[in-house]
């Protein structure tokens, strides 16, 4: 007989896990423990050691269900690397190995699909499946780490949170991009508020955030390495209403074009910009020190047109403590203000257009087959 259900305004379960190495430990004790279900799905997941201890976690599972979604990105890129445009054979190696290893999870029992297929149409590359989500049994993870080496590297957090009912209403959005479905939902379920969006209308589903970060009173504290219109947007109008808005993104940062965009826009726009020592991918904001909003949107022009992306939003005080501790404050101990050397208002306007020229051509756009059988 099964534990009884928990009502759905059950207090959440939530702690946060910065760095691969703290997430991985936590996440892979959950796997192998796991009875029931393990759901996962990333955008980013290679045969490398990063990869690959994933893989092995899984296949050692003895959950029931065990199923992968991995977006096409992977079948097209390997370390930042456009596989049709590499001649390198460290590059290509890798991807046979990534194939290997889906293979692999295959043969032992784990389905693997692929999300988003670009198939004939390289303009479909834009359109992109970008959640990270793991299903654990009752527990579920959100947050930006996905299963590569150089992912792995990066500064990062992930949000674990024990719930079933939060578990199961992931498990059923899981399920929708697994059948290929497309659609956006929203739920309320222990204090927390879930978005799930399926990239085709995502405007809709993104308006009550970036309505939360125009109306911050007090403060506004983001962390991205690429947040543009329209929510650095709504970041400006609340500056401009009398909050302190503080971003804290990379300065190396392998997008160059946004940090150089952000230094065009923000000062005008009432933006503290901090740049930090590393590579950052954290997402997350922290509205009026009361809602924390965490997930695989980057607050970018790609989520708000086109990527399927999860976003939950958290207002459990410790988390949000926890968050401060150790994400905020290790990050103004060691950011920076932007330096003479990092601007150049040749780059920002080059950027600016860029950018826009991008968001037009993405907007135009229209979302093809939504899933794809993994062939070995």
């Amino acid at each position: 007989m099964g534990n009884p259900p928990l009502p759905q305004d059950e207090p959440l379960g939530a702690e946060l896990l910065v760095g691969s190495a703290a997430f991985w430990e936590r996440c892979r004790a959950d796997i192998l423990a796991a009875r029931r279900r393990v759901l996962i799905q990333a955008m980013t997941f290679e045969g490398d050691a990063a990869g690959l201890s994933v893989a092995e976690a899984i296949g050692h599972s003895q959950a029931t269900d065990r199923r992968v979604l991995v977006d096409d990105y992977t079948r097209q890129v390997i370390n930042d690397t456009f596989l049709a445009l590499s001649r390198k054979p460290a590059i290509h190696a890798e991807a046979r190995a990534t194939a290997a290893m889906f293979d692999r999870l295959l043969r032992q029992g784990a389905g693997v699909r692929v999300t988003n297929p670009i198939g004939r149409n390289p303009l479909r590359y834009a359109l992109r499946n970008h959640k990270k989500l793991l299903v654990i049994d009752d527990v579920a993870w959100l947050g930006g780490i996905n299963f590569s080496d150089h992912n792995f590297a990066w500064h990062d957090m992930m949000v674990r949170v024990e719930h079933r009912g939060l578990a199961d209403w992931l498990a059923g959005e899981f399920g929708r991009d697994w059948r290929g479905e497309g659609g956006s939902a929203l739920a309320e379920i222990g204090g927390a508020t879930l978005l799930s969006m399926d990239g085709a209308d995502n405007p809709a589903g993104f308006a009550p955030l970036i309505a939360a970060f125009a109306e911050a009173r007090q403060s506004l504290e983001v962390v991205s390495a690429y947040p543009t219109f329209p929510f650095v947007e709504a970041m400006g109008r609340a500056a401009q209403a009398g909050a302190k808005v503080t971003l804290y993104t990379p300065r190396p940062n392998n997008k160059p074009i946004i940090r150089d965009y952000l230094l065009g826009v923000a000062e005008s726009a009432g933006i503290e910009i901090r740049l930090t020592p590393m590579m950052t991918h954290a997402k997350a904001a922290l509205i009026d020190g009361e809602a924390l909003v965490v997930g695989s949107s980057n607050f970018d022009f790609v989520s708000y047109r086109a990527n399927a992306e999860y976003v939950a939003v958290l207002r459990d005080a410790a988390l949000i403590e926890e968050f401060r501790e150790h994400v905020l404050f290790p990050l103004q101990a060691g950011s920076t203000a932007p330096l003479a050397s990092d601007r150049s208002a040749l780059r920002s306007w080059a950027a600016r257009l860029g950018l826009k020229a991008a968001d037009r051509a993405i907007a135009r756009l229209s979302h093809g087959p939504r899933i794809a059988e993994w062939k070995p």
